[in-house]
């Protein structure tokens, strides 16, 4: 990578040392923290005026659906929803004062432009969460709720907290403890055993070339250390480190049904491609999706059409062409243009009836999506049917807008297509924690011809399913767990052979201390 920038006069002391960062983060905006309770208090006044607004109530109702864990106590779930926000947030806020540490926000502008995620979209970096379930605090002008200064007040003071800390080397991870504080069940895979998989079993840091998946990724620890390997084999072999942001979003990716882990996924990936993203770049997508992995099948052609599938949501069916879930930046490209159809057809309805309004900036869309686009990422235009299948999806997103629910469901859909769009393209390479399940049924969904997969779970599981499979048991270094990867089948055990090791040690410097043995 590019040497790091000269630190500013007085940065030295407020430095995140990468040994102590975790620590020094969960005190300072951890649960429990100042800056914690004024904003989650100031947050919980903003959602009690406005809760009841169609685009507050609708991420939070999908919110519930993605994380599926529903309790029936609405005061406590919506007291979460408004935690885990306000870390959505500060993640934001992290990140922009990564990409360009030596430039503060420079008015209130800039930083709404930060939280609703523009801001990163006009530097190239697309899906970082446009539109997305905690987006709700900028609540549209259009409502009039007399919440303007409210809402303002609380996204400057969480701006103020992250400005004397130096961001510009932050490792990923950075706020991963404070996700653990919100209630994940499990914990990270430590770093040292990550590296392991992804150099050891799945020999990423050999060939550059080779893609990764994670069908659940929670706050990305195998993407960002692919991501790392892949940066190691490029210099390595004399390569240009930009070539990392071509190549890496390509490659490496990643999918969670949890809305706040992918949140901290989004932020660990851009951290991890280093400082290359302070630079001038090249555009790039986030390949970090909010979707359920075993979700493929609620993918189904339609009758008319056999290179089209129709995606089933609580919102309804959104239909979309070969084309678009071939190849993500065709999907992200012709649906992120699709806003300024739906913000024309907003200002049409102060003119015009709905259905007028709607069919005519439909008809601007449909000339648009068939139309050649030579100086864009996707310069092929839709054929008529592909583009009339479209049309169906743009018509409910912007039907779904006029209603209330604002840019959430163009979000949803460019999102929820991940599972069909990494099946259509295969994978070299899976790696992922969770259960047996990820090895073998989303391995065959994913995974390329002679694919390998390597899954970290319960020792049990681990156990019953670990025929066809090398079994590798963890013993004290990590209790009650186990690693199965595809291949011949054979055991092996770790084997402390030195001083404890940290979770946040590198593989380089755990084997000093563990090594890895055969069984008979």
């Amino acid at each position: 990578m590019s040497s790091p920038s000269p630190e500013h006069p007085g940065a030295r002391s407020s430095r995140l040392a990468a040994s102590d960062a975790p620590t020094v983060i969960e005190a300072a905006f951890g649960v429990g923290s100042p800056v914690f309770t004024e904003t989650t208090e100031r947050l919980s006044r903003i959602y009690s005026q406005a809760g009841h607004l169609s685009q507050v109530a609708a991420r939070f109702r999908e919110w519930q659906h993605f994380r599926g864990q529903a309790n029936g106590d609405t005061v406590a779930e919506e007291q979460l929803f408004i935690n885990q926000t306000y870390l959505a947030l500060l993640a934001r806020l992290v990140a922009r004062r990564f990409v360009a540490p030596r430039r503060p926000i420079s008015n209130a502008e800039e930083l709404l432009e930060v939280i609703n995620v523009d801001y990163f979209s006009r530097r190239g970096i697309s899906n970082f969460g446009e539109g997305d379930v905690f987006s709700w605090p900028l609540i549209e002008v259009r409502w009039d709720l007399g919440l303007n200064n409210l809402i303002l007040e609380s996204m400057q003071g969480l701006a103020d907290s992250v400005a004397t800390p130096d961001f510009s080397h932050a490792s990923p991870g950075i706020l991963d403890s404070i996700y653990r504080q919100m209630g994940p069940a499990s914990g990270p895979v430590p770093r040292w055993l990550a590296e392991y998989v992804i150099e050891a079993e799945l020999g990423m840091a050999d060939d550059p070339s080779r893609s990764l998946v994670d069908p659940a990724c929670g706050t990305g620890t195998f993407l960002c250390v692919a991501v790392g390997a892949m940066s190691r084999a490029i210099a390595k072999t004399g390569g240009d480190q930009m070539d990392l942001l071509f190549d890496a979003p390509e490659r490496i990716r990643g999918m969670d049904s949890d809305p706040l882990a992918v949140s901290l996924a989004r932020l660990n990936y851009l951290l991890a491609l280093g400082d290359l993203v302070q630079e001038e770049h090249p555009p790039f997508l986030m390949p970090v999706y909010l979707a359920n992995a075993s979700s493929a099948d609620k993918f189904q052609p339609l009758a008319l059409e056999e290179d089209a599938v129709a995606l089933k949501t609580t919102a309804g069916d959104f239909p979309l062409p070969a084309p678009v879930i071939d190849n993500p930046f065709m999907l992200d490209w012709v649906l992120g243009r699709l806003t300024n159809y739906i913000d024309g057809a907003q200002l049409r309805l102060h003119v015009q009836q709905e259905e007028v309004a709607v069919q005519e900036v439909l008809n601007a869309y449909y000339n648009y999506v068939t139309s050649p686009k030579p100086r864009t990422p996707v310069p092929e235009a839709l054929t008529p049917q592909q583009a009339d299948t479209l049309l169906e999806t743009a018509k409910s997103l912007i039907q779904l807008h006029i209603k209330g629910e604002g840019t959430l469901w163009l979000h949803l859909v460019q999102n929820m297509a991940a599972p069909m769009v990494f099946a259509h393209r295969g994978f070299d390479r899976l790696a992922s924690s969770g259960s047996a399940a990820h090895l073998v049924t989303l391995g065959s969904s994913y995974l390329r011809t002679n694919g390998k997969a390597a899954v970290v779970l319960s020792a049990g599981e681990a156990e019953q399913n670990a025929k066809g499979c090398r079994l590798i048991t963890m013993n004290e270094l990590l209790p009650n767990a186990a690693l199965l990867v595809t291949g011949p089948e054979q055991r092996a055990k770790f084997e402390s052979i030195g001083e404890l090791i940290s979770p946040d040690s590198s593989w380089a410097d755990a084997q000093t201390s563990i090594r890895v043995v055969a069984e008979d």
